[in-house]
């Protein structure tokens, strides 16, 4: 009796002991397969892209979106830091970020250095003028003054007109204030005009009570489709399988509604971009 006993309490050793072993090796399978951290940097301050609520937390269309594509990858982490918008594109070079979402678009020099992803959006611009003397088309922006700041996508676009064009050309001035900025100079009559996304603009016109500026999506943007813009996450150079993951949620959300979705609920209307543009 007392060897059947000894015999039972080893066979119960024995089992324990497997249990440990099968225990241990499930924790090393699970810490082999951890998420990498991706750190998205952004300046929270560009409504409705990117903000801060009244609760203190981030949101906007790029952080819902951003966060639903991490829900998509197991593989991924993202995490989420707030900088000046001029620093966003440093994070990336210094290796702080891998991802960067401030409303963003293509530059000639930015493609040369970084990747970006497929479209997120299909800009929808405006042309911000004094209301005292409205523009209200792409053609009435020739011979006027507008300020930009340097590496902008919205520079880029009319250094090329300019460029192509030089019986029409725009006035350009640089600098890096920001969107309020400039948009109080218009209010004081320093610059003619800004080309820039109408809604984030209009915000700002509204959170900073700037008067005696007017908006218009211009007339004749069809004549002039150099003048059309998208919003894409742009990442480092070394991140091409971050980008091709990306690129996957974003051609998925553009076919089941999830970018309809999300576009309709911080614009008010439907801004996904083309089919074309996620081959």
């Amino acid at each position: 009796m007392k060897i059947r006993k000894l015999a039972a309490l080893a066979a119960v050793g024995l089992a324990s002991v497997a249990l440990l072993a099968a225990c241990s090796s499930k924790g090393s399978s699970t810490s082999s397969t951890k998420s990498q951290t991706i750190t998205v940097a952004t300046s929270a301050d560009s409504n409705p892209y990117e903000y801060t609520n009244s609760k203190g937390q981030l949101q906007g269309f790029e952080i819902d979106l951003l966060k639903k594509i991490d829900a998509d990858l197991p593989q991924y982490n993202f995490k989420f830091t707030t900088t000046q918008d001029s620093s966003i594109l440093l994070a990336l070079d210094g290796g702080h970020a891998q991802i960067a979402a401030n409303n963003f678009g293509k530059t000639p020099e930015r493609e040369t250095k970084y990747l970006f992803t497929y479209p997120e959006l299909e800009g929808v611009n405006a042309i911000f003028s004094s209301t005292k003397n409205p523009i209200t088309t792409v053609a009435g922006l020739f011979g006027k003054t507008t300020e930009i700041p340097t590496g902008s996508n919205y520079g880029a676009i009319m250094e090329a007109w300019n460029k192509s064009n030089s019986s029409k050309q725009i006035k350009i001035s640089y600098s890096q204030n920001s969107l309020t900025d400039r948009l109080q100079e218009i209010s004081t009559g320093k610059i003619d005009f800004l080309f820039a996304d109408k809604k984030a603009a209009e915000n700002l016109l509204k959170e900073h009570s700037i008067t005696g500026v007017t908006d218009k999506i211009p007339t004749d943007l069809k004549t002039y489709p150099q003048f059309k813009t998208y919003s894409y996450f742009i990442l480092p150079s070394n991140q091409k399988t971050l980008q091709a993951a990306m690129n996957k949620e974003l051609k998925k959300f553009a076919q089941d509604g999830t970018l309809k979705s999300l576009s309709e609920k911080y614009f008010g209307d439907n801004q996904v971009p083309e089919a074309s543009q996620y081959n």
